[in-house]
């Protein structure tokens, strides 16, 4: 790709030009704004062609008129390199040269949330706590993009409870939301604490027993 640059010779102005038409002039609605009293409120567009192929100069009526390298021009091809004069401001076209990249990262693999681990007792243990036994699988398989064996404690999962008058819930993977069933032939083993309440009764219970 191509930039171009119109750059003041006998004034410090710098201007980019941009895909398709700019505006120069002494009027503060220009693209452009050369602030000289030679110059015309609308002097000039500069058209740059698509990808930068080349710069095309039209003259605007102006009073004093455009000139490149010195031969007075209504509408000329701009050249890096040749003097373009609007009135007495003299300007250069540079050119400079650049790449767009675009970058390609690369393809992340999907890595595990966890691995496959067992128990002191041999049983499988739980994806996401490995504390606990796995007594649920994801159906089909974990389906997020970072993947794990699916293997769940039944109070690792999301539960829904179901309506309709139906008894029992319905348990899904909290990351992918897989539905998720028990393991064939594994009973949940985890310690379940006991309520508030039935710590309660059992604490008035024993001091009842000391009596």
């Amino acid at each position: 790709m191509v930039r171009y640059i119109l750059r003041g010779l006998n004034q410090p102005f710098e201007y980019e030009l941009h895909s398709g038409l700019n505006t120069i002039g002494r009027n503060p609605t220009n693209e452009f704004r050369l602030p000289e009293a030679s110059v015309s409120s609308f002097h000039a567009e500069l058209t740059v062609l698509d990808g930068g192929k080349a710069v095309v100069v039209r003259d605007l009526q102006s009073t004093n008129g455009t000139f490149i390298d010195g031969q007075p021009v209504e509408e000329a091809q701009l050249l890096p390199g040749h003097l373009l004069q609007l009135g007495s401001v003299e300007l250069r076209l540079d050119s400079e040269e650049f790449e767009i990249r675009i970058p390609v990262s690369a393809p992340v693999a999907a890595q595990a949330f966890g691995s496959l681990q067992a128990l002191p007792d041999g049983t499988l243990a739980c994806s996401r706590n490995a504390h606990l036994p796995a007594t649920h699988q994801a159906i089909g398989g974990c389906q997020a993009v970072v993947r794990c064996p699916g293997m769940f404690n039944a109070a690792s999962l999301r539960a829904m409870k179901l309506s309709g008058g139906s008894a029992g819930q319905m348990l899904f993977c909290p990351d992918c939301n897989a539905k998720c069933e028990p393991i064939p032939g594994v009973t949940d083993k985890t310690e379940k604490r006991p309520s508030l309440f039935a710590r309660l009764t059992q604490t008035v219970q024993l001091g009842w027993k000391k009596k």
